[in-house]
């Protein structure tokens, strides 16, 4: 039976009652030799900056922007009078919406079991945002950090410390939502938008009708801006902030009641944090991935559309079974969100060694591309991107592997550890010590 999922983090399992008292206790215990060290250490910078202040308002704006522009499509399908395609993006907001709901009230109770919160004015205002709950975690991580950055300027640092550990606990749950929305209901959209480009000549798109744009216009915006700034980004954030949470939770589980706090937090943070190269990389990496995926869906929905659920049915079991095997505290309904998010992107659901998990990934993705490709060139030879279609969707996967390699090659934080690397250390220090014994043996 699978360990219960996390009051915090959503992949870790969830602390008994007793060890919250035992962590209590600690903390009392070791406060006097903390108030100590503190008094010792070089106040530099806060953990919670301006920049990651930033990040949270903008994702605010972003989540907000791309309900409206996701409404704003739908209310241009109905004027268009295509009520199907109206109906199927509203159910492709409300549906990702109710169930990221779903999730933040669940992580309430299960940290409410913990700590009880007795203000029935929270639980009100957790009930009237269950539909855009996202933008109640954005605000409780910004409140985390800037209950941090209070702390440091106290110098207080066990508490700046706790603090910013539950503003990336947030953070990390809050970028799994949007992970989930993004792709189960901005995907779909790009998908149904992208195929409705394609069926329509590009020397029509740029009509106006009765004062307002056509709706070749609002899809072609809407593509670009999903595809350039929600989805990518969303998948950039998600992976930078469970990869230091990750990093942090592996810290604290090693840490001892001698241990330097200092040192621990030098050591997550150095392998935990992304540089600007690595977010660089991944976000070119996504960019032309997830670009490629939903081209391939796109291609096929154009000529058999009937026939679209097949593929999406039968990959969307697969992941969903591969993830929840795979990983050990992953619940079904989430292994079936990230089968969801799987159809277009590969995220990392488990901290430790991905080469595996990328290669299965991109060797069931090349497979999937290869047969639309042959539906494709068949069954729509007249259509004006016949030629455009196929080369975007394997340059997209081709492209987005290069920038993988660059990311796990060179900007990796923890590039030494990486299998590829170990390898190739291993075989240059075999190599040498060869030629050391052949120096040896010709000397004497």
């Amino acid at each position: 039976m699978k360990p219960r999922p996390s009051k915090r983090v959503a992949f870790a399992p969830t602390p008994s009652i007793k060890d919250e008292r035992h962590e209590r206790e600690g903390l009392v215990l070791n406060e006097a030799a903390m108030e100590t060290r503190q008094q010792q250490t070089t106040f530099t910078t806060c953990s919670f900056t301006f920049w990651n202040e930033l990040v949270i308002w903008c994702s605010i704006i972003f989540y907000v922007a791309d309900l409206c522009l996701d409404l704003w499509v739908c209310a241009a399908h109905f004027d268009a009078k295509k009520p199907k395609s109206g109906w199927f993006i509203f159910f492709c907001i409300l549906l990702p919406n109710l169930y990221a709901g779903y999730k933040s009230l669940q992580w309430y109770l299960r940290a409410h079991e913990l700590s009880p919160l007795r203000r029935p004015s929270v639980w009100i205002i957790r009930t009237l945002f269950f539909p855009i709950s996202p933008i109640l975690r954005y605000l409780d991580a910004w409140k985390y950090g800037r209950q941090a950055r209070k702390h440091w300027k106290n110098h207080n640092l066990m508490l700046e410390r706790k603090s910013f550990e539950n503003y990336l606990v947030e953070n990390a749950e809050v970028a799994l939502l949007r992970l989930v929305i993004i792709f189960l209901e901005d995907a779909p959209i790009v998908v149904l938008n992208l195929a409705q480009l394609l069926q329509t000549p590009p020397d029509q798109w740029a009509k106006i009708s009765e004062g307002r744009p056509d709706p070749e216009i609002v899809r072609l915006g809407s593509v670009i801006a999903k595809l350039s700034c929600t989805m990518t980004l969303g998948v950039v954030h998600y992976m930078s902030c469970n990869k230091l949470a990750w990093h942090l939770a592996n810290t604290q589980n090693k840490k001892t009641q001698e241990s330097d706090n200092s040192s621990t937090k030098d050591e997550w943070e150095s392998k935990g944090r992304l540089s600007w190269a690595a977010e660089l990389s991944i976000y070119c990496w996504q960019l032309l991935a997830i670009t490629s995926r939903v081209i391939a869906y796109a291609l096929f929905w154009v000529v058999h559309f009937n026939l679209l659920w097949i593929p999406i049915l039968v990959r969307w079991t697969i992941h969903t079974l591969w993830i929840y095997f795979d990983v050990a505290e992953m619940s079904l309904i989430n292994s079936i969100a990230f089968g969801g998010v799987y159809l277009f992107s590969f995220v990392t659901t488990s901290p430790g060694r991905q080469i595996l998990r990328i290669t299965l990934y991109y060797i069931i993705t090349f497979g999937e591309h290869i047969i639309i490709a042959i539906f494709w060139y068949y069954g729509a030879p007249s259509n004006y991107f016949h030629n455009y279609g196929i080369g975007v969707m394997f340059g997209g996967t081709v492209g987005g592997m290069l920038f993988l390699a660059v990311y796990y090659g060179c900007f990796h934080p923890d590039k030494d550890s990486i299998w590829l690397r170990q390898k190739l250390a291993d075989m240059q220090q075999r190599l040498r010590e060869a030629k050391e014994r052949q120096e040896h043996h010709s000397s004497v």
